[in-house]
């Protein structure tokens, strides 16, 4: 049975083809690589399809146990081809220029991938791409995010008509974590990875914004545009108002939006927002709880940050309150869980709660 969230998101089942194609090429049987997850060969090769998360990870630990390729990241992102996701591919090959496309790619792309968010800053002479994840990945956070920050930079190489193996990299890599053993392997192949960061970002030259794409079409952008809203309605249809709650709990200075200025964002009134979310099971406070557990974790894996910082971050003026909250969702306090996850047998059970 799939497991409970976080991993109900979904993807689209062309990961999952990718994957297994990958690792059939290298001798292992398809049955293999799926086992566990509930899927067939012919389902991943429906390209309209969505696979759920859950099965996509199950998918990825098989080929670790089977391969044992701790570069597997590197080559799935490496390996991905702009036709693979379909009509958003098609539209980012007909944009006009990398800032349509990047534009394009922040609708469309995140609504197929929804896993994922970016936001897009200028910084003097630097375009900053900031990826983050919508549900907490956990221990496949390194192997997931590599793959998705390879494939975005293979993407725009790709949408601009350059070969990186021949011209180089527009864009280089930001990751919170150490390098991993397999970077080395694949280092010349690579972008270049700038390791211990403070954040997950894609960084290239401003100047390459206007640059033209060669198969620019605006006929052809119309098209893809067309289909992808036409995606996005039917995947809204069948999303429950949790789930439209959870993806737009978006933290912005310090401030996570309020029940009000959500229900005026979904188009209706709160008390209507409110009883949805009852109906549903659940309610305002107990997503915003959820929301505010997943960026914390996600923060406080970053040891540039201190406990405060991450505190303020998700919207605690006082360390304390965000110590507590904290130890109602894990059993730990901050500081603890940062010690646990680079010393995993520190200790077994929760010590005594602090501010931090």
């Amino acid at each position: 049975m799939p497991p409970p969230q976080p991993w109900n998101a979904t993807i689209p089942a062309s990961y999952g083809l990718s994957l297994l194609s990958l690792m059939t090429e290298r001798g292992y049987a398809t049955d293999s690589v799926l086992e566990g997850s509930q899927l067939e060969r012919s389902q991943l090769q429906d390209q309209h399809a969505q696979i759920g998360g859950w099965q996509y990870v199950v998918m990825l630990n098989n080929a670790l146990r089977l391969g044992g390729d701790d570069g597997l990241a590197y080559e799935l992102g490496l390996r991905s081809q702009v036709t693979k996701h379909g009509f958003v591919g098609f539209g980012l090959l007909s944009c006009a220029n990398l800032r349509e496309a990047i534009e394009f790619s922040e609708r469309y792309f995140q609504a197929r991938v929804s896993v994922f968010r970016s936001e897009v800053t200028i910084k003097s002479d630097q375009v900053v791409i900031g990826l983050h994840e919508t549900v907490p990945m956990g221990p496949m956070r390194p192997l997931i995010m590599d793959m998705a920050l390879v494939e975005l930079c293979s993407l725009f190489a790709k949408v601009m008509g350059l070969d990186p193996s021949t011209s180089g990299w527009i864009s280089e890599i930001w990751v919170p974590y150490p390098e991993p053993p397999a970077y080395a392997r694949y280092k010349a192949r690579l972008p270049r990875f700038r390791f211990k960061q403070s954040a997950v970002q894609i960084r290239f030259p401003a100047r390459l914004l206007d640059a033209p794409i060669p198969s620019a079409d605006p006929v052809s952008v119309r098209l893809a545009i067309d289909r992808c809203e036409q995606e996005i309605a039917s995947k809204a249809s069948q999303q429950t108002t949790s789930d439209m709650v959870y993806t737009r709990l978006v933290c912005k200075d310090g401030r996570y939006p309020d029940v009000a200025t959500m229900a005026s964002c979904l188009l209706m009134s709160e008390r209507t927002l409110k009883r949805r979310l009852q109906e549903e099971g659940s309610s305002f406070q107990a997503l915003l709880d959820k929301v505010r557990h997943q960026d914390s974790l996600r923060l406080l894996e970053n040891p540039a940050l201190a406990i405060k910082q991450v505190a303020e971050a998700v919207g605690y003026a006082d360390p304390a309150n965000f110590a507590r909250a904290f130890a109602k969702w894990t059993g730990f306090s901050p500081r603890e869980w940062r010690q646990r996850q680079t010393r995993p047998d520190a200790f077994e059970a929760p010590g005594p709660l602090g501010p931090n």
